[in-house]
């Protein structure tokens, strides 16, 4: 089989610039729930809201008694007396456990930074109804005494909730520093170089020193290609300045542009106006993710280095990507993509339409964030296992690391970023806890499927002979 990651190339890079894999809103706020908490006329506000916009918001509520209640949250602007933003209402069966409560603002705009107050009333049925306080403290979270305006004395920096909207911008980051070389060196502008495993979803600027035997004005450029040097553009960026022989930083503003999470980059970096002579600075130590070549001959020129005097800054990502579980009729295997363009192609019938969807599927995050890991994605050595082949994924940095060296097979990519399961358990509400299991070579060769549904693993590993492996990682949950 040929491997599905070689699927429609060009579209997977026009849909991944164009943001299509990415859901609609991502979790703005998460401060972990646990299951303990005050009555509901305690209020709570959230300080520099990270947002654009107010759409859903999450809450943990138990009743002293069982029994149906309406429960409104009232949103307001600053304190507790201030511009009204929105009201939404649940009514639903309380238990004497905690539930989830979803409270549904639509999609309020919210100016960025902003500070949101929220009160709880509950307008039908008992009012002996708690909130869950959540694990703290949680930056940027204040639970009240009460709702006096403007705001009520301080309780704790801590409450169980979600809350979900448009991010007001895409957490701006030093996405890769390889430290300059400070006592100076380099090498000719000829000499190009690529990153590996791209940790962001933009590119902003790209801050390399240069060095001169001429000195004097000289305009430098720098062309971005995926994947390889004659791979898509990605985009040109340019300076001119006053180059000496001394290194100095020059910045090449690629303005924010987008660019597929994990992907490899490929830099050529031309001298287009003055005098020639013009070097990079070298790194002081090497950098894993970071090559220069001899020249730039497609695909990716031979390695002359690992590292070079590099600092790249952009944007990581804080929203969300649909895992799409397929089945293969023919080898009785399941596999699962994020991949926009694989979805496009299984669905349409590539490989004979061989690959069915089974109805399930799951979230992950499409950059790294905070509290998510790498997902590394492998692929058999095409004819290891006869005319069989299987991928895998793992969040494990040892497990990745291994299946590198194993001849059998192949690192294709990170295919997404997810937050690892701790100790076998999953932050509950927010999260969902995903179960992996192994088919045991049953088949004739490896296969691993992953699962949120307990009653499907157990099916699976209690009765059809498959090896179970817990629960690997922590999906988030979509409202």
């Amino acid at each position: 089989m040929n491997r599905i990651r070689d699927l429609a190339c060009l579209a997977l890079v026009a849909i991944s610039l164009l943001g299509v894999s990415r859901a609609e809103a991502a979790f703005t706020v998460d401060c972990t729930f646990n299951n303990g908490g005050d009555f509901v006329d305690r209020a709570f506000y959230v300080s520099n809201y990270p947002g654009t916009s107010l759409q859903k918001v999450a809450l943990n509520h138990k009743g002293a008694t069982a029994g149906t209640r309406t429960i409104t949250l009232t949103a307001r602007l600053s304190t507790y007396d201030g511009t009204f933003l929105g009201v939404a209402s649940v009514t639903k069966a309380f238990s004497t456990s905690y539930g989830l409560t979803v409270f549904d603002f639509g999609n309020i705009p919210v100016a960025a930074g902003s500070r949101i107050t929220f009160v709880q009333s509950v307008i039908a049925g008992s009012d002996d109804v708690y909130f869950d306080v959540g694990v703290g403290p949680c930056t940027g979270i204040t639970e009240t005494n009460g709702s006096t305006p403007p705001l009520s004395s301080v309780r704790g920096s801590t409450v169980g909730l979600v809350i979900q909207g448009d991010p007001s911008d895409l957490e701006n980051a030093l996405i890769l520093d390889c430290p300059y070389d400070p006592n100076g060196g380099g090498d000719f502008v000829t000499r190009g170089f690529y990153v590996t495993n791209y940790r962001g979803v933009t590119i902003d600027k790209v801050r390399m020193r240069h060095s001169t035997s001429t000195p004097g004005n000289k305009t430098l450029q720098l062309v971005a290609h995926l994947g390889r040097y004659d791979g898509p553009i990605l985009g040109v960026a340019s300076f001119t300045r006053n180059i000496t022989a001394d290194d100095t930083e020059s910045t090449y503003d690629f303005n924010d542009m987008p660019v597929p999470a994990g992907s490899t980059i490929a830099f050529v970096e031309a001298l287009t106006a003055g005098t020639d002579f013009v070097f990079h600075n070298l790194a002081i130590d090497s950098c894993g993710d970071v090559v220069e070549t001899f020249g730039t001959a497609p695909p990716l020129d031979s390695q002359y280095r690992a590292g070079l005097g590099l600092k790249i800054s952009g944007a990581v990502s804080l929203t969300y990507v649909t895992i799409v579980e397929y089945y293969h009729t023919v080898f009785g295997h399941y596999f699962m993509t994020a991949d926009p363009a694989e979805i496009a192609g299984l669905d349409g019938g590539a490989y004979g339409g061989v690959f069915v969807r089974t109805g399930k599927q799951l979230y992950a995050w499409d950059g790294p964030r905070p509290n998510t890991v790498d997902v590394c994605r492998f692929f058999t050595t095409p004819g290891t296992f006869g005319t069989k082949s299987s991928h895998f994924y793992t969040g494990d940095t040892d497990e990745c690391a291994g299946l590198k060296l194993n001849p059998n097979w192949v690192y294709e990519k990170i295919a997404f970023f997810i937050r690892p399961a701790a100790a076998g358990t999953c932050p509950a509400f927010s999260t969902t806890p995903i179960y992996r299991m192994y088919n045991d070579g049953m088949t004739g060769a490896p296969n691993h499927r992953f699962t949120w549904d307990a009653a499907i693993y157990n099916d699976f590993t209690t009765n059809q002979g498959w090896l179970p492996e817990g629960v690997r990682f922590c999906s988030p949950v979509l409202f």
